[in-house]
């Protein structure tokens, strides 16, 4: 992305550059335009998938009282993104990725808007939750491969922590703002508006990214000129062949995805944790979950001043180790004030994983396999999570919510923690 003050095209390397620690660097980036708008329309979209998600869980738990029914939609979330999540790594790598960010927020504008109709003419049909809550799915799969392959060309390779903690700060520190406005929003005029204004904050983000690529084009940047010689199998097979060959990253992959199967018996069913162990409202639970938006933005903002990626192996396991043991507190004090800050904990801890990962692949892997790399682990990655949900479903139907937030807690940890055995992920640093 061009910068206001800098005439760099998007498509070069910036230089490899120390970057200035503290907020002033991390605050440069806002300078730069296309940067702007795309963090712009980051927070708009956050606010509003953050909204009409606490709607859809709180829509089909409040309706059918059944824990099943949540996972289930879940499960409809995920699926899409395992199925095309490889490919649409592909499709960042070959073409335009603004352009399927476009495409991508589009899409899930009309779906969100369609459903919000359907449910306020229809009324609820499970089916068509669960069919919307897909085709969000496939949404994603396209987005976020291309956003995050995309950053490196934006900004300065010395400042993606600081890039990437912005980001991931925004969308989820608008939790704050986003789920107890849904708690609102419900309360005030229905799931179904609820439901709209989502629809309308994707279609604001899209309105965003054209603004972006426009200020591309006028630049004369050269990021869609490139003309792909080898044909769209022989890239799918590539990105499978770099991360066989990368055995650090490979191992982060595999244990992330026994990591998801422990996380998605939690995350899931936080809802049936507010409403039978609490006993709290739509509100409460909005406000737990911007507690967790919280203390993943602070985490993630972490990463531009720490510079934790020179190690990222590392400082990815660790941190979601110290996620999985502080789920253990939640199932020790259940009450509201010690779930928020348990929950903050250890999504912070979370969110400085996270950002860190993010940042040490994109100064690692080379940039002409970046958007399948990442599409190939965030697969592996959530392919456990339709299973976690389902389990996690059963247990809470035969034996309760304290054994399955128990489990998740302990496998989670136990898998974070066990990466830091291999010397090969130990050994990952830029």
């Amino acid at each position: 992305m061009p910068s206001g003050t800098n005439t760099t095209s998007a498509e070069e390397p910036r230089g490899d550059e120390e970057p200035q620690a503290g907020p002033r660097s991390q605050l440069s980036l806002f300078r730069q335009r296309a940067f702007s708008g795309l963090w712009t329309g980051s927070v708009a979209s956050s606010i509003g998938s953050s909204a009409g998600l606490l709607a859809i869980n709180w829509l089909v738990y409040t309706v059918t009282g059944s824990a099943i029914d949540l996972a289930l939609v879940g499960i409809a979330g995920v699926i899409p993104r395992v199925i095309f999540g490889v490919f649409s790594g592909t499709l960042a790598d070959r073409y335009s990725k603004l352009r399927l960010m476009v495409v991508a927020d589009a899409f899930r504008a009309a779906t969100m808007i369609t459903f919000a109709a359907v449910l306020a003419f229809a009324g609820f049909q499970l089916y068509v939750v669960l069919a919307a809550v897909f085709i969000l799915g496939i949404g994603q799969s396209i987005f976020r491969p291309a956003i995050n392959s995309f950053l490196p060309r934006a900004v300065p390779k010395a400042q993606l922590g600081a890039a990437n903690g912005l980001f991931m700060a925004a969308q989820q520190v608008t939790s704050i703002a986003g789920s107890p406005l849904g708690g609102i929003l419900i309360a005030a005029v229905g799931v179904a508006a609820t439901l709209a204004f989502n629809g309308a904050s994707y279609a604001v983000s899209a309105l965003m990214i054209v603004f972006v690529s426009l200020s591309l084009q006028s630049k004369g940047d050269p990021a869609d000129s490139k003309k792909e010689q080898s044909t769209f199998v022989q890239q799918l097979k590539g990105g499978f062949s770099y991360i066989n060959g990368e055995r650090g990253l490979l191992k982060l992959t595999l244990a992330s995805f026994g990591a998801n199967f422990f996380l998605s018996l939690f995350f899931t069913f936080i809802v049936v944790y507010v409403t039978t162990v609490l006993h709290q409202s739509a509100f409460v639970y909005g406000v737990i979950g911007a507690a967790g938006g919280a203390g993943f933005g602070f985490g993630s903002l972490l990463v531009g001043r720490l510079r934790p990626e020179r190690r990222f192996g590392v400082w990815f396991a660790a941190p979601w180790g110290v996620t999985g043991l502080s789920i253990l507190g939640l199932v020790l004090f259940p009450n509201t004030v010690a779930a928020m800050v348990f929950l903050f904990v250890g999504t912070a801890f979370g969110g400085f994983g996270n950002t860190t990962f993010f940042t040490g692949v994109q100064r690692f892997v080379p940039r002409e396999v970046l958007g399948r790399y990442l599409s190939i682990d965030e697969v592996g990655s959530l392919a456990a999570s339709p299973a976690g949900q389902v389990a996690g479903g059963l247990i809470i139907a035969a034996y309760g919510l304290g054994p399955d937030f128990l489990l998740a807690a302990l496998g989670t940890a136990a898998f974070s923690f066990g990466l830091l055995l291999f010397s090969d992920v130990r050994s990952l640093r830029t």
